[in-house]
């Protein structure tokens, strides 16, 4: 299995947190369902297919801001009401991301970005992404316990011991049940660079930036 190494850069983002309805607060990184729903666009993915794929989340952003947007809500096909809605969205954001599948889902990934097949979003549909970086890594080395955090990443409980933090049950991937999703969850922290405490089994790419993918699955290259 191949891994994709993205640099990308987002002028500004909102990873809006579920049940968030009033006020559309934002996570501060984007969550593993909403990456792995982007590569699934870029792989121009079907409606229900699906992908395995596992994915590592790091990167800051320079600032929060909000904002207000017109919320139209509507019961059937009627307008019921509209309201103001308190936006907060992300300024300036820098991301790594790797991700992780087979040989054939990484490079068709990496053909349609280097090609440019169509725009690609992170968040909501007006939230573009510009491409910085992109490579298939050559190697990756395993790491027994890291002796600083160099970014700010969602690292997965599976990867930390007592770590110092923000807790987080982001979601991941999905079933249908009854017409509704069922979301698959994993515990994870967010945790700021320059954090030096108790993490262990990540794993450090080529350009020495390290590896937390959500999954517990082993990469190899």
């Amino acid at each position: 299995m191949k891994i994709l190494k993205l640099k990308i850069y987002q002028e500004t983002a909102c990873y809006k947190k579920p049940f968030a309805n009033k006020v559309a607060e934002t996570y501060p990184l984007p969550p593993y369902s909403t990456v792995i729903g982007m590569f699934h666009k870029i792989l121009q993915a079907k409606p229900g297919e699906y992908f395995p794929m596992n994915i590592s989340v790091q990167g800051e952003y320079e600032s929060i801001f909000s904002n207000y947007q017109n919320l139209r809500m509507y019961k059937g096909k009627e307008k019921v009401t509209a309201m103001p809605r308190n936006v907060h969205q992300l300024l300036d954001i820098n991301l790594i991301l790797h991700v992780q599948a087979d040989d054939e889902i990484i490079e068709k990934i990496y053909q349609n970005i280097v090609n440019g097949v169509e725009t690609f979003t992170l968040g909501r549909n007006e939230d573009l992404v510009r491409v910085d970086s992109i490579k298939i890594l050559d190697k990756i080395e395993e790491i027994d316990e890291l002796e600083e955090v160099t970014n700010t990443a969602y690292i997965p409980e599976w990867l930390a011991r007592g770590v110092d933090g923000i807790n987080y049950r982001l979601n991941t991937t999905y079933t249908i049940k009854d017409n509704i999703r069922q979301w698959n969850k994993v515990n994870v922290k967010y945790v700021e660079k320059s954090t030096n405490q108790n993490v262990y089994k990540a794993f450090k790419d080529e350009d020495g930036d390290y590896i937390y993918f959500y999954s517990e699955q082993m990469p190899c290259l």
